[in-house]
């Protein structure tokens, strides 16, 4: 799984910018997990993709796209 690979290894995040040109906030670690969540979404699988999201802010509680997430599935719930 993304975060376990990530939790190894760490050096890929802390130096992506020189190795892999990333200059992006995001850590690959953090964009890993929201794909994983949206994928869950994608595929139906709204109480799995909302647990990834949440796991997500545990890692990296400034997540904006994982709080903007929780919420769309918070309020789509809200709307059936």
């Amino acid at each position: 799984m993304t975060k376990e690979f990530f939790d190894k290894n760490t050096w890929i995040d802390k130096y992506r910018y020189l190795f892999l040109l990333s200059s992006s906030k995001f850590s690959y670690k953090e964009m890993g997990m929201i794909n994983i969540a949206f994928c869950y979404y994608q595929l139906g699988d709204i109480k799995k993709a909302k647990e990834m999201y949440e796991n997500t802010l545990k890692e990296f509680p400034e997540s904006e796209m994982a709080k903007a997430s929780i919420n769309i599935i918070n309020s789509s719930k809200e709307n059936d």
